[in-house]
């Protein structure tokens, strides 16, 4: 089932929103380091969520062209 285009892009914004402040959140207090740190560990993390979503994005620009 897919689900509608509205739907879709408001799980891709709280992934978006919401995943980079939790992956910062425990790289700073679990593995104790500093926030500069913990800052350039969770960009390195959200590289593959943000390929994540430009695929997401790319896939639903495509498929609601024949709808």
């Amino acid at each position: 089932m897919k689900y509608p285009y509205y739907i879709r892009m408001a799980i891709l914004l709280c992934v978006g929103a919401f995943a980079p402040i939790g992956i910062h959140h425990i790289v700073y207090k679990l593995w104790d380091v500093s926030v500069l740190r913990a800052a350039e560990i969770t960009f390195l993390f959200c590289i593959p969520i943000a390929f994540w979503m430009a695929s997401k994005i790319n896939e639903r620009w495509h498929d609601d062209r024949k709808d």
